[in-house]
Protein backbone atom coordinates (compact mmCIF):
# COMPACT_ATOMS: atom_id res chain seq x y z
CA UNK A 1 0.00 0.00 0.00
CA UNK A 2 1.00 3.71 -0.86
CA UNK A 3 0.35 6.28 1.82
CA UNK A 4 0.73 9.76 1.95
CA UNK A 5 0.76 10.96 5.48
CA UNK A 6 0.36 14.82 6.32
CA UNK A 7 0.47 17.08 9.65
CA UNK A 8 -0.85 20.62 9.25
CA UNK A 9 -3.26 20.89 11.93
CA UNK A 10 -1.09 22.56 14.65
CA UNK A 11 3.00 23.25 13.99
CA UNK A 12 5.76 21.56 12.49
CA UNK A 13 3.76 20.65 9.07
CA UNK A 14 5.14 17.70 7.47
CA UNK A 15 4.76 14.93 5.16
CA UNK A 16 5.14 11.35 4.86
CA UNK A 17 5.05 8.21 2.73
CA UNK A 18 4.93 4.87 3.34
CA UNK A 19 5.30 2.36 0.81
CA UNK A 20 4.41 -1.44 1.67
CA UNK A 21 4.97 -0.64 5.32
CA UNK A 22 8.64 0.62 4.52
CA UNK A 23 9.12 4.42 5.08
CA UNK A 24 10.36 5.81 1.61
CA UNK A 25 10.95 9.22 2.68
CA UNK A 26 9.54 12.30 5.96
CA UNK A 27 10.29 15.53 6.41
CA UNK A 28 9.52 18.95 7.58
CA UNK A 29 8.02 21.30 5.23
CA UNK A 30 10.39 24.04 7.56
CA UNK A 31 13.27 21.99 5.70
CA UNK A 32 12.20 23.46 2.58
CA UNK A 33 10.35 27.37 3.73
CA UNK A 34 13.39 27.75 6.41
CA UNK A 35 10.57 28.91 8.74
CA UNK A 36 10.65 27.27 12.01
CA UNK A 37 7.92 24.78 12.52
CA UNK A 38 6.95 25.71 9.33
CA UNK A 39 4.21 27.97 10.10
CA UNK A 40 2.60 29.19 13.41
CA UNK A 41 -0.10 27.00 15.85
CA UNK A 42 -3.18 28.84 15.23
CA UNK A 43 -6.50 27.86 14.12
CA UNK A 44 -5.93 30.86 11.24
CA UNK A 45 -3.23 28.52 10.01
CA UNK A 46 -4.64 25.43 9.63
CA UNK A 47 -5.60 25.38 5.91
CA UNK A 48 -1.69 25.25 5.37
CA UNK A 49 -0.36 21.79 3.95
CA UNK A 50 3.38 20.83 3.60
CA UNK A 51 3.31 21.70 0.04
CA UNK A 52 6.85 21.75 -0.33
CA UNK A 53 7.62 18.73 1.74
CA UNK A 54 4.73 17.05 -0.28
CA UNK A 55 6.25 17.45 -3.47
CA UNK A 56 9.44 16.26 -2.37
CA UNK A 57 8.11 12.94 -0.78
CA UNK A 58 6.17 11.67 -3.00
CA UNK A 59 8.91 12.43 -5.76
CA UNK A 60 11.55 10.65 -3.56
CA UNK A 61 9.65 7.42 -3.36
CA UNK A 62 9.04 7.57 -7.18
CA UNK A 63 5.25 8.16 -6.68
CA UNK A 64 2.41 10.25 -8.90
CA UNK A 65 -0.78 11.85 -6.92
CA UNK A 66 -2.45 9.27 -8.76
CA UNK A 67 -0.14 6.16 -7.58
CA UNK A 68 -1.30 6.46 -3.77
CA UNK A 69 -3.50 4.44 -2.21
CA UNK A 70 -4.77 6.35 0.60
CA UNK A 71 -3.83 10.08 2.56
CA UNK A 72 -3.76 10.05 6.23
CA UNK A 73 -4.10 13.35 7.92
CA UNK A 74 -3.36 13.23 11.64
CA UNK A 75 -6.07 15.09 13.10
CA UNK A 76 -9.93 14.19 13.18
CA UNK A 77 -12.29 17.11 13.26
CA UNK A 78 -14.99 14.89 14.14
CA UNK A 79 -13.72 14.11 17.58
CA UNK A 80 -13.29 17.82 18.34
CA UNK A 81 -15.53 18.50 21.59
CA UNK A 82 -16.57 22.29 21.82
CA UNK A 83 -17.40 21.85 24.89
CA UNK A 84 -13.83 21.20 26.41
CA UNK A 85 -11.04 23.42 27.80
CA UNK A 86 -7.87 24.14 26.11
CA UNK A 87 -9.53 24.94 23.33
CA UNK A 88 -9.00 28.13 21.87
CA UNK A 89 -11.53 30.40 23.11
CA UNK A 90 -12.67 32.40 19.77
CA UNK A 91 -11.62 30.48 17.02
CA UNK A 92 -11.50 26.75 17.18
CA UNK A 93 -14.63 26.36 15.20
CA UNK A 94 -12.11 27.71 12.18
CA UNK A 95 -9.72 25.56 12.91
CA UNK A 96 -12.27 22.43 12.89
CA UNK A 97 -13.61 23.71 9.72
CA UNK A 98 -10.26 23.91 8.20
CA UNK A 99 -9.59 20.12 8.85
CA UNK A 100 -12.51 19.03 7.92
CA UNK A 101 -12.14 20.68 4.53
CA UNK A 102 -8.52 19.13 4.25
CA UNK A 103 -9.22 16.52 2.17
CA UNK A 104 -10.19 19.26 -1.13
CA UNK A 105 -8.00 21.91 0.50
CA UNK A 106 -5.39 19.16 -0.87
CA UNK A 107 -7.11 18.58 -4.17
CA UNK A 108 -6.18 21.73 -5.25
CA UNK A 109 -2.30 20.74 -4.83
CA UNK A 110 -2.64 16.90 -6.21
CA UNK A 111 -5.33 17.41 -8.82
CA UNK A 112 -4.80 13.92 -9.84
CA UNK A 113 -5.14 12.29 -6.01
CA UNK A 114 -9.14 10.98 -5.28
CA UNK A 115 -10.41 12.39 -1.94
CA UNK A 116 -12.47 9.29 -1.30
CA UNK A 117 -8.94 7.90 -0.24
CA UNK A 118 -8.55 10.69 2.80
CA UNK A 119 -8.48 9.12 6.33
CA UNK A 120 -8.89 11.18 9.26
CA UNK A 121 -6.68 9.79 11.58
CA UNK A 122 -6.90 10.63 15.90
CA UNK A 123 -4.21 13.08 16.38
CA UNK A 124 -2.67 10.70 19.68
CA UNK A 125 -3.25 6.91 17.66
CA UNK A 126 -0.77 8.76 15.00
CA UNK A 127 1.50 10.11 18.04
CA UNK A 128 1.13 6.67 18.89
CA UNK A 129 1.69 5.08 16.07
CA UNK A 130 4.89 6.75 14.95
CA UNK A 131 6.58 5.30 17.80
CA UNK A 132 5.15 2.11 18.54
CA UNK A 133 4.70 0.47 15.08
CA UNK A 134 8.13 1.12 14.03
CA UNK A 135 10.29 0.25 17.10
CA UNK A 136 13.32 -1.64 17.31
CA UNK A 137 11.53 -4.33 19.58
CA UNK A 138 7.74 -6.21 18.59
CA UNK A 139 5.04 -5.06 21.14
CA UNK A 140 5.37 -2.55 23.45
CA UNK A 141 3.71 -0.33 25.71
CA UNK A 142 2.83 3.40 24.39
CA UNK A 143 2.97 6.39 26.24
CA UNK A 144 2.10 9.65 24.62
CA UNK A 145 2.06 13.11 25.85
CA UNK A 146 1.95 16.75 24.29
CA UNK A 147 -0.22 20.18 24.73
CA UNK A 148 -3.18 19.08 22.86
CA UNK A 149 -4.77 16.36 19.95
CA UNK A 150 -9.06 16.86 19.29
CA UNK A 151 -10.30 16.45 23.09
CA UNK A 152 -7.18 14.77 24.90
CA UNK A 153 -3.67 15.73 25.92
CA UNK A 154 -2.14 12.22 26.35
CA UNK A 155 -3.14 8.61 25.37
CA UNK A 156 -1.48 5.49 27.35
CA UNK A 157 -1.91 2.60 25.63
CA UNK A 158 0.01 -1.09 24.51
CA UNK A 159 0.89 -2.51 20.83
CA UNK A 160 0.75 -5.98 20.27
CA UNK A 161 0.72 -7.65 16.70
CA UNK A 162 0.65 -4.10 14.99
CA UNK A 163 -2.68 -3.50 17.03
CA UNK A 164 -3.31 -0.42 19.49
CA UNK A 165 -5.21 -1.42 23.06
CA UNK A 166 -6.01 2.23 24.42
CA UNK A 167 -5.69 2.00 27.90
CA UNK A 168 -6.20 5.32 28.96
CA UNK A 169 -6.30 8.91 27.76
CA UNK A 170 -6.45 12.56 29.45
CA UNK A 171 -9.17 15.08 28.79
CA UNK A 172 -8.52 18.29 28.23
CA UNK A 173 -8.08 21.03 29.76
CA UNK A 174 -5.35 19.21 31.92
CA UNK A 175 -2.28 18.82 29.81
CA UNK A 176 1.19 18.76 30.59
CA UNK A 177 2.30 20.20 27.33
CA UNK A 178 0.14 23.36 27.77
CA UNK A 179 1.66 23.30 31.18
CA UNK A 180 4.86 23.62 29.83
CA UNK A 181 3.97 26.02 26.91
CA UNK A 182 2.49 28.24 29.73
CA UNK A 183 5.78 28.53 31.82
CA UNK A 184 7.40 29.00 28.38
CA UNK A 185 5.72 32.29 27.75
CA UNK A 186 6.04 33.42 31.42
CA UNK A 187 9.80 32.83 30.69
CA UNK A 188 9.62 35.37 27.86
CA UNK A 189 10.32 32.38 25.11
CA UNK A 190 8.09 31.69 22.22
CA UNK A 191 4.97 29.31 23.35
CA UNK A 192 4.65 26.10 21.58
CA UNK A 193 8.26 26.86 20.25
CA UNK A 194 11.25 26.98 22.66
CA UNK A 195 10.39 24.83 25.43
CA UNK A 196 13.39 22.99 24.77
CA UNK A 197 15.25 25.93 26.04
CA UNK A 198 13.23 25.79 29.65
CA UNK A 199 14.41 22.27 30.05
CA UNK A 200 18.04 23.48 29.45
CA UNK A 201 17.27 26.30 32.33
CA UNK A 202 15.71 24.55 34.64
CA UNK A 203 18.92 22.37 35.20
CA UNK A 204 20.81 26.09 36.55
CA UNK A 205 17.71 26.61 39.23
CA UNK A 206 16.54 24.49 42.51
CA UNK A 207 12.79 23.23 42.74
CA UNK A 208 12.15 25.31 45.69
CA UNK A 209 8.37 25.06 45.78
CA UNK A 210 7.81 21.61 44.46
CA UNK A 211 5.56 20.90 47.26
CA UNK A 212 2.98 23.51 46.69
CA UNK A 213 3.12 22.80 42.71
CA UNK A 214 2.47 19.05 43.67
CA UNK A 215 -0.94 19.83 44.74
CA UNK A 216 -1.53 21.09 41.74
CA UNK A 217 0.11 19.35 39.15
CA UNK A 218 0.19 15.48 40.19
CA UNK A 219 -1.15 12.29 38.15
CA UNK A 220 -4.32 10.08 38.75
CA UNK A 221 -4.52 6.48 37.96
CA UNK A 222 -3.72 6.79 34.28
CA UNK A 223 -4.78 10.77 33.72
CA UNK A 224 -3.40 13.82 35.76
CA UNK A 225 -4.24 17.09 36.96
CA UNK A 226 -2.98 20.44 35.62
CA UNK A 227 -4.72 22.55 37.80
CA UNK A 228 -4.20 26.73 37.10
CA UNK A 229 -1.20 28.39 38.20
CA UNK A 230 -0.53 31.35 39.10
CA UNK A 231 3.30 32.19 37.70
CA UNK A 232 3.96 35.36 38.82
CA UNK A 233 3.48 34.27 42.30
CA UNK A 234 6.64 31.39 41.86
CA UNK A 235 8.54 34.06 40.01
CA UNK A 236 8.29 37.51 38.01
CA UNK A 237 7.28 37.54 34.12
CA UNK A 238 10.37 38.13 31.60
CA UNK A 239 10.48 40.06 28.42
CA UNK A 240 11.70 37.93 25.59
CA UNK A 241 14.90 40.38 25.40
CA UNK A 242 14.97 40.52 29.68
CA UNK A 243 17.03 39.75 32.33
CA UNK A 244 17.38 36.12 33.51
CA UNK A 245 16.93 35.86 37.31
CA UNK A 246 17.54 32.88 39.31
CA UNK A 247 13.63 32.72 40.31
CA UNK A 248 13.49 32.28 36.56
CA UNK A 249 16.08 28.90 36.59
CA UNK A 250 14.33 28.12 39.95
CA UNK A 251 10.43 28.20 38.50
CA UNK A 252 11.23 26.14 35.46
CA UNK A 253 13.47 23.31 37.55
CA UNK A 254 9.99 23.30 39.18
CA UNK A 255 7.92 22.20 36.41
CA UNK A 256 10.29 20.22 35.16
CA UNK A 257 10.36 18.42 38.00
CA UNK A 258 6.86 17.78 38.63
CA UNK A 259 6.44 16.78 34.95
CA UNK A 260 8.80 14.01 35.57
CA UNK A 261 7.35 12.88 38.58
CA UNK A 262 4.25 13.01 36.87
CA UNK A 263 5.32 10.41 33.68
CA UNK A 264 7.02 8.52 36.38
CA UNK A 265 3.78 7.89 37.98
CA UNK A 266 2.17 7.38 34.36
CA UNK A 267 4.45 4.84 33.67
CA UNK A 268 4.20 2.93 36.92
CA UNK A 269 0.37 2.78 36.08
CA UNK A 270 1.15 1.71 32.87
CA UNK A 271 3.88 -1.63 33.39
CA UNK A 272 1.22 -2.84 36.30
CA UNK A 273 -1.44 -3.27 33.57
CA UNK A 274 0.92 -4.47 30.66
CA UNK A 275 4.08 -5.92 32.07
CA UNK A 276 5.95 -5.37 29.18
CA UNK A 277 9.46 -4.60 29.67
CA UNK A 278 9.30 -2.55 26.52
CA UNK A 279 7.89 1.39 26.22
CA UNK A 280 7.98 3.70 23.36
CA UNK A 281 7.54 7.16 23.58
CA UNK A 282 6.18 10.34 21.59
CA UNK A 283 4.77 13.61 21.67
CA UNK A 284 6.04 16.86 22.52
CA UNK A 285 7.34 16.05 26.23
CA UNK A 286 8.83 12.75 24.81
CA UNK A 287 11.22 15.49 23.09
CA UNK A 288 12.05 16.46 26.73
CA UNK A 289 15.49 14.36 27.02
CA UNK A 290 15.93 14.72 31.37
CA UNK A 291 12.65 13.42 31.69
CA UNK A 292 13.58 10.28 29.18
CA UNK A 293 16.36 9.83 31.19
CA UNK A 294 14.54 9.93 34.68
CA UNK A 295 11.89 7.56 32.81
CA UNK A 296 14.83 4.73 31.61
CA UNK A 297 16.65 5.02 35.08
CA UNK A 298 13.14 4.59 37.63
CA UNK A 299 10.77 3.29 35.61
CA UNK A 300 9.61 -0.40 35.81
CA UNK A 301 10.40 -0.60 32.03
CA UNK A 302 14.09 -1.99 30.84
CA UNK A 303 13.72 -0.54 27.45
CA UNK A 304 13.15 2.75 26.40
CA UNK A 305 12.45 4.41 22.81
CA UNK A 306 11.55 7.49 21.98
CA UNK A 307 10.58 8.38 18.54
CA UNK A 308 13.23 11.17 17.44
CA UNK A 309 10.22 13.03 15.66
CA UNK A 310 7.92 13.41 18.77
CA UNK A 311 6.73 16.48 18.16
CA UNK A 312 3.69 16.86 15.67
CA UNK A 313 5.90 16.34 12.84
CA UNK A 314 6.18 12.64 13.65
CA UNK A 315 2.75 12.28 13.10
CA UNK A 316 2.41 12.64 9.33
CA UNK A 317 4.22 9.46 9.67
CA UNK A 318 2.53 8.08 12.10
CA UNK A 319 -0.95 8.27 10.57
CA UNK A 320 0.55 7.11 7.23
CA UNK A 321 1.62 4.01 9.08
CA UNK A 322 -2.12 3.52 10.66
CA UNK A 323 -3.63 3.44 7.66
CA UNK A 324 -0.76 0.93 6.18
CA UNK A 325 -1.24 -1.50 9.38
CA UNK A 326 -4.85 -1.34 9.01
CA UNK A 327 -4.64 -2.49 5.72
CA UNK A 328 -2.89 -5.44 6.90
CA UNK A 329 0.99 -4.12 5.87
CA UNK A 330 3.74 -5.75 7.69
CA UNK A 331 5.57 -2.37 8.84
CA UNK A 332 9.50 -2.50 8.76
CA UNK A 333 11.35 -1.09 11.84
CA UNK A 334 12.68 2.82 11.64
CA UNK A 335 16.28 1.89 11.98
CA UNK A 336 17.57 5.54 10.99
CA UNK A 337 16.33 9.25 11.03
CA UNK A 338 17.58 10.40 8.08
CA UNK A 339 14.89 10.51 5.95
CA UNK A 340 14.80 13.36 4.63
CA UNK A 341 16.26 15.53 1.77
CA UNK A 342 20.17 14.62 1.02
CA UNK A 343 22.72 15.87 -1.84
CA UNK A 344 25.09 14.13 -4.03
CA UNK A 345 28.05 15.49 -4.68
CA UNK A 346 27.69 17.04 -8.00
CA UNK A 347 24.69 19.54 -6.14
CA UNK A 348 27.32 20.53 -3.55
CA UNK A 349 29.55 21.23 -5.61
CA UNK A 350 27.52 23.47 -7.88
CA UNK A 351 26.28 25.29 -5.26
CA UNK A 352 29.98 25.89 -3.73
CA UNK A 353 31.13 26.98 -7.25
CA UNK A 354 28.22 29.29 -7.75
CA UNK A 355 29.29 30.58 -4.26
CA UNK A 356 32.40 31.26 -5.13
CA UNK A 357 33.69 29.37 -1.99
CA UNK A 358 37.18 27.80 -1.63
CA UNK A 359 37.15 23.92 -1.35
CA UNK A 360 39.25 20.63 -1.07
CA UNK A 361 39.09 17.16 -1.20
CA UNK A 362 40.69 15.24 0.99
CA UNK A 363 42.03 11.61 0.34
CA UNK A 364 40.40 10.65 4.44
CA UNK A 365 38.16 12.99 5.38
CA UNK A 366 38.30 11.52 8.83
CA UNK A 367 41.99 12.44 9.45
CA UNK A 368 41.41 15.49 8.38
CA UNK A 369 38.08 16.57 10.35
CA UNK A 370 40.26 15.08 13.28
CA UNK A 371 43.00 17.42 12.87
CA UNK A 372 40.71 20.70 12.41
CA UNK A 373 39.38 19.91 15.91
CA UNK A 374 42.24 18.93 17.34
CA UNK A 375 43.81 22.70 16.46
CA UNK A 376 40.40 23.32 17.81
CA UNK A 377 38.62 24.26 15.24
CA UNK A 378 35.24 23.78 13.99
CA UNK A 379 33.46 21.36 11.97
CA UNK A 380 30.11 21.58 10.24
CA UNK A 381 29.17 18.04 9.73
CA UNK A 382 27.18 17.64 6.83
CA UNK A 383 26.07 13.63 5.57
CA UNK A 384 23.66 11.88 3.68
CA UNK A 385 19.83 12.60 4.42
CA UNK A 386 18.36 15.65 6.68
CA UNK A 387 17.04 14.20 10.14
CA UNK A 388 13.25 13.91 10.60
CA UNK A 389 12.61 15.78 13.64
CA UNK A 390 13.86 18.58 15.26
CA UNK A 391 17.66 17.10 16.99
CA UNK A 392 20.54 16.98 15.27
CA UNK A 393 21.49 13.22 15.16
CA UNK A 394 24.85 13.54 13.29
CA UNK A 395 23.72 14.28 9.56
CA UNK A 396 23.65 18.13 10.18
CA UNK A 397 25.66 18.86 12.89
CA UNK A 398 28.33 21.36 14.61
CA UNK A 399 31.40 19.78 16.25
CA UNK A 400 34.42 20.95 18.54
CA UNK A 401 37.03 19.88 20.52
CA UNK A 402 35.47 18.39 23.89
CA UNK A 403 38.37 19.40 26.10
CA UNK A 404 38.38 23.12 25.88
CA UNK A 405 36.06 24.57 28.38
CA UNK A 406 35.06 27.96 26.13
CA UNK A 407 33.70 25.45 22.83
CA UNK A 408 30.53 25.27 24.41
CA UNK A 409 30.27 29.57 24.42
CA UNK A 410 31.90 29.75 21.02
CA UNK A 411 28.86 26.98 19.54
CA UNK A 412 26.29 28.94 20.86
CA UNK A 413 27.49 31.91 19.57
CA UNK A 414 27.56 30.50 16.52
CA UNK A 415 24.22 28.90 16.51
CA UNK A 416 22.71 32.03 17.93
CA UNK A 417 21.76 30.75 21.09
CA UNK A 418 21.81 31.72 24.97
CA UNK A 419 24.58 30.69 26.57
CA UNK A 420 23.28 28.54 29.05
CA UNK A 421 22.09 25.95 26.46
CA UNK A 422 24.22 23.02 26.51
CA UNK A 423 26.00 20.41 23.88
CA UNK A 424 25.66 17.11 23.25
CA UNK A 425 28.15 14.72 24.12
CA UNK A 426 29.49 12.36 21.71
CA UNK A 427 31.03 8.77 22.87
CA UNK A 428 32.07 5.46 21.46
CA UNK A 429 29.20 2.92 22.16
CA UNK A 430 31.42 0.58 23.64
CA UNK A 431 32.58 3.52 26.25
CA UNK A 432 29.32 4.99 26.98
CA UNK A 433 28.42 3.21 30.48
CA UNK A 434 31.59 4.29 31.53
CA UNK A 435 31.54 8.12 30.27
CA UNK A 436 27.85 8.29 32.01
CA UNK A 437 27.63 6.21 35.29
CA UNK A 438 24.09 7.68 36.14
CA UNK A 439 22.56 6.25 33.08
CA UNK A 440 22.11 2.60 32.77
CA UNK A 441 23.19 1.19 29.47
CA UNK A 442 21.91 3.58 26.67
CA UNK A 443 18.72 4.58 25.92
CA UNK A 444 17.91 3.00 22.36
CA UNK A 445 18.01 5.93 19.57
CA UNK A 446 18.09 6.39 16.09
CA UNK A 447 21.27 8.67 16.66
CA UNK A 448 24.04 8.16 14.36
CA UNK A 449 27.33 9.63 15.41
CA UNK A 450 30.87 9.48 13.74
CA UNK A 451 33.85 9.42 16.05
CA UNK A 452 37.61 10.43 15.11
CA UNK A 453 40.91 9.16 16.71
CA UNK A 454 43.36 10.94 16.54
CA UNK A 455 46.78 10.60 18.85
CA UNK A 456 45.22 7.38 20.45
CA UNK A 457 42.72 9.97 21.71
CA UNK A 458 38.40 9.98 21.07
CA UNK A 459 36.87 12.90 20.14
CA UNK A 460 33.76 14.25 22.18
CA UNK A 461 31.64 16.59 23.62
CA UNK A 462 30.26 17.56 27.26
CA UNK A 463 27.81 19.29 27.94
CA UNK A 464 28.01 21.85 31.87
CA UNK A 465 24.47 20.70 32.39
CA UNK A 466 22.24 17.80 32.93
CA UNK A 467 20.54 18.19 30.00
CA UNK A 468 22.82 16.84 27.07
CA UNK A 469 21.59 14.34 24.66
CA UNK A 470 24.28 11.94 24.96
CA UNK A 471 24.95 10.30 21.71
CA UNK A 472 27.05 6.82 20.60
CA UNK A 473 28.11 4.93 17.83
CA UNK A 474 30.20 1.59 17.32
CA UNK A 475 33.92 1.97 16.72
CA UNK A 476 33.45 -0.33 13.91
CA UNK A 477 31.15 1.26 11.94
CA UNK A 478 32.33 3.09 8.99
CA UNK A 479 30.12 6.06 7.43
CA UNK A 480 29.19 5.30 3.68
CA UNK A 481 27.55 8.16 2.61
CA UNK A 482 29.04 10.31 0.86
CA UNK A 483 29.38 14.06 0.45
CA UNK A 484 30.58 15.76 3.99
CA UNK A 485 31.62 19.36 4.97
CA UNK A 486 33.80 20.40 7.33
CA UNK A 487 35.21 23.89 8.13
CA UNK A 488 37.93 24.80 9.80
CA UNK A 489 38.84 28.48 11.64
CA UNK A 490 40.26 29.48 7.97
CA UNK A 491 39.45 26.97 5.59
CA UNK A 492 36.59 25.26 3.89
CA UNK A 493 36.89 21.24 3.13
CA UNK A 494 33.76 20.10 1.40
CA UNK A 495 34.59 16.32 0.45
CA UNK A 496 32.87 14.19 -2.16
CA UNK A 497 34.03 11.15 -0.74
CA UNK A 498 35.08 9.38 2.70
CA UNK A 499 38.04 7.98 1.38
Amino acid sequence: MRVLGLNAVFHDSAAAVVVDGRIAAAAEEERFSRRKHGKRPVPFSTWELPEQAIAWCLAEAGLEPSDLDAVAYSYDPRLVDPASGGLDPGWEHLRTTYAERAPYFLRTLLPTYDPETFHFVRHHVAHAASAGLVAPFGDCAVLVADGRGEATSSLLGEYRDAKLDILAAQSLPHSLGLLYEDLTAHLGFARSSDEYKVMALASYGTPRHLPLLRGLVHAEGGGFRTEPLDWNALAPSRTPDGEFLDAHADLAAIVQAALEEVLLELCGWLWDRTQNPNLVLAGGTALNCVANTRLFAESPFTQLWPQPAAGDSGTALGAALTVAAEAGDRIEPMTSAALGRGFDDEAIEAVLRTARVRYERPDDLPDAVAAIIADNGIVAWFTGRAEYGPRALGYRSLLAHPSRADNVERLNDIKGREQFRPVAPMVLAERRPRSSPAVRCPVRTCCSFTMSHRNGETACRRSPTSTARLGSRPSTTRPTRRSRRCCGPSRLAPASRWW
